[in-house]
């Protein structure tokens, strides 16, 4: 019998349209450092998406936030993935705009924190086929998405695949 292996993600996005800008810094405070410090404190490994573009924002807003962060992907407590600058729904925008928002993403990942993450989430789970060349090209070995739009539109796949990364 195949088991279910858990992997914990958490998606920071501070360009949510309805998060005010004014509240950005108590999101930070809030929400983002208590992941770190799950973390840092009882040594739970995790996962933490975000954009170049929310990148930036937390980086402005709270440059401690930040130095920890990559203190604790060093430390191999903290996985970065990545996802493009900004959140795009890549199907829908012309190739060259998608090639160039992981380009730029790539580019603030590494800048901010040493980093060029290896897994890409795609951005609202909106896949094709024609992203994946797009995303191994800006350097990316792997995607993530969740299962249930795939599994349902391609039921010819196996099922147990739902267990696997």
């Amino acid at each position: 019998m195949t088991t279910l292996a858990t992997y914990s993600l958490f998606h920071l996005n501070l360009n949510y349209s309805s998060l005010d800008v004014a509240v950005r810094p108590a999101v930070i405070k809030q929400c983002y450092w208590p992941l770190l410090k799950l973390a840092s404190e009882y040594k739970i490994p995790l996962a933490i998406e975000c954009t170049g573009y929310t990148l930036e924002c937390i980086k402005s807003i709270d440059p401690l936030w930040v130095e920890t962060c990559a203190s604790l992907i060093n430390d191999n407590l903290v996985e970065l993935i990545g996802s493009g600058y900004s959140q795009l729904i890549g199907p829908i925008v012309p190739a060259e705009v998608m090639i160039k928002n992981l380009e730029i993403g790539q580019q603030v990942y590494q800048r901010i924190l040493n980093i060029t993450p290896k897994v890409a989430l795609v951005n609202e789970q909106a896949f094709s086929a024609g992203l994946v060349e797009h995303y191994l090209e800006a350097g990316f070995e792997a995607i993530m998405m969740e299962w249930n739009n795939a599994g349902h539109y391609h039921p010819e796949g196996k099922k147990e695949w739902l267990y696997h990364p």
